[in-house]
């Protein structure tokens, strides 16, 4: 949660200092993959694959969700109660995460997800109207 609002407060108040927040269009989704976890995001012809590192986070603490040709996908990572006598240092981060992807066309009934070695693997086909068609002429 303080992740969330130290990365809003920061880019909602950077538009009036710049007086755009086009400017740092990308800079979002770059500090999101620094809180959030990194990501590989591939579109083919028939489908997306995302891979969302995750390490530490169980399957049940985990929820993805589709709507609206958005694939969101949200976890959190709890704190462990650790009584260590002497010096102690805690640099994994604690907290709600969430990462949205755009998924035109991606089919609902058509999406498998795996959670494998810290790595969650979805994979989304799409419908056959996004796909490619080769027409025949006549």
């Amino acid at each position: 949660m303080l992740n969330e609002l130290v990365k809003n407060d920061f880019l909602d108040n950077l538009p009036a200092f710049f007086g755009t927040r086009d400017l740092f269009k990308g800079f979002d989704s770059e500090f999101d993959k620094i809180l959030n976890g990194k990501c590989d995001f591939e579109e083919t012809e028939d489908k997306y694959t995302i891979e969302l590192e995750v390490p530490g986070v169980k399957k049940d603490e985990i929820g993805i969700n589709l709507k609206n040709d958005i694939l969101t996908i949200s976890w959190s990572r709890k704190k462990e109660n650790k009584t260590g006598k002497g010096k102690s240092r805690y640099e994994r981060s604690e907290g709600s995460f969430t990462r949205n992807f755009d998924v035109e066309g991606a089919n609902p009934e058509k999406i498998e997800a795996e959670l494998k070695n810290g790595v969650l693997k979805v994979v989304l086909n799409k419908n056959e109207y996004v796909k490619p068609k080769k027409i025949e002429i006549n």
